[in-house]
């Protein structure tokens, strides 16, 4: 069994944190929020760490003794204007790539030379709490953080909608965005240009992509809450080839072999509602590409994660389980093991030859509305896991074997 040990835990309050990324090190994260902000911490390299400030939360029950350090961010990285759904890092650009609701994306190279600041305030939640205690200004007037800025060294346009996926290929040659106008785009990153796009049904958002680990192959989910009762767009869960653009597997037909994929009425809907809860959010390839991670997601009764073989589409097994809906889901590099989060709060850490739970990192809190993980990341040699609540923080996780 594995042991965590939460590390840091880094206030990044005010809009919610949407998601989180490890730049090719266990010290280098960025975490970025729903008003398009970005900042890139360096982590310390001991815990604690001197100036850094040290809390305990007793709400995680199941770390009662950790201490957590917070310390505050390098870097502000500016440019986007609206909501940034999704980060990856890619290796072959050593830099950082980031989709938003502006209809970008952008490239970053955070450990560039800054030519200017800005002044930062992620506490603003804690502010307005003591403000209601001592109803003094000055409270509020307090002075921010002045921070070194850097703008994106590149940004692609190309998109119309707003982007609500991204994933990236292992080498980091290779992305793929969607966007909710229901079109996909495959990227060649190290051209900066458009390698294939395509369109999914009309009415649907593209809610989660994924690549294989040669980019040869993509996973696409689309879905859009119903309008009616009676027009009801239906969900896909589809393969495509990434070098021609064309599907090669309809894996939610192989569910239902019933299911007509031009059927929008609200009886097609409860053939497949159960299986895809409210959008299956997150995919995530196993690295030998023959496994198919779809985490249920929305405001539903328990999250599962569907393990799919993607050669011919059937159900291997269903895990684990968030309360309330899944967000996110990553293979470990051996493909041994699956990584869920979701709106229980929790990060859980599932082995995908049997579905036992090897280990659950944080504890239930304040229920669906108050708090949930948006995202996790999994640092280069996997001994370190990172968690961005919408509560306004950053955890940091430690694994260990118990």
């Amino acid at each position: 069994m594995l042991k965590p040990k939460l590390l840091y835990q880094l206030t990044f309050q005010g809009s919610w944190p949407t998601a989180v990324a490890f730049l090719g090190s266990d010290k280098k994260l960025v975490a970025v929020n729903q008003n398009g902000e970005l900042y890139y911490w360096k982590l310390p390299e001991n815990v604690p760490n001197e100036g850094a400030k040290e809390t305990a939360d007793k709400k995680e029950t199941a770390d009662k003794a950790a201490v957590k350090v917070d310390c505050a961010p390098a870097v502000k990285l500016v440019g986007h204007t609206n909501t940034i759904s999704k980060l990856v890092y890619s290796k072959a650009q050593d830099m950082l790539l980031s989709a938003s609701y502006d209809h970008t994306l952008r490239l970053w190279s955070c450990d560039q030379e800054s030519k200017s600041t800005a002044e930062a305030i992620l506490d603003q939640d804690s502010r307005q709490q003591e403000f209601k205690k001592t109803k003094k200004d000055e409270v509020l007037k307090k002075p921010g953080i002045q921070l070194a800025t850097l703008e994106p060294v590149a940004t692609l346009k190309e998109h119309q909608d707003w982007i609500h996926t991204l994933a990236i290929q292992a080498d980091g040659h290779q992305a793929i965005s969607g966007d909710a106008s229901s079109e996909v785009i495959v990227w060649d990153l190290d051209n900066r240009k458009v390698q294939r796009r395509w369109k999914g049904h009309p009415w649907n958002w593209i809610m989660a992509t994924a690549l294989t680990a040669d980019g040869k192959q993509a996973a696409i989910s689309e879905y859009r809450y119903k309008r009616d009762d009676f027009d009801i767009p239906p969900a896909a869960l589809k393969l495509w080839n990434t070098e021609s653009g064309s599907e090669t597997l309809d894996m939610l037909q192989v569910q239902f072999p019933k299911l007509k994929p031009s059927d929008t009425s609200y009886g097609g809907s409860q053939q497949w509602r159960k299986f895809v809860a409210h959008g299956l959010v997150a995919l995530a390839f196993s690295p030998d590409g023959k496994l198919l991670a779809a985490a249920q997601g929305g405001e539903t009764d328990t999250g599962k994660i569907h393990l799919l073989d993607t050669t011919n589409g059937k159900l291997i097994r269903t895990i684990s389980g968030h309360q309330y809906g899944a967000t996110d889901v990553q293979f470990s590099a051996d493909g041994k093991r699956v990584f869920s989060a979701g709106r229980d709060t929790c990060v859980r850490i599932t082995q995908v030859e049997d579905g036992k739970e090897l280990a659950v990192l944080g504890a239930p809190r304040g229920g669906q509305f108050k708090d949930w993980i948006s995202a996790i990341a999994i640092a280069p040699g996997e001994n370190v896991i990172a968690a961005a609540y919408i509560a306004g923080q950053i955890n940091v996780w430690q694994l260990g074997e118990a």
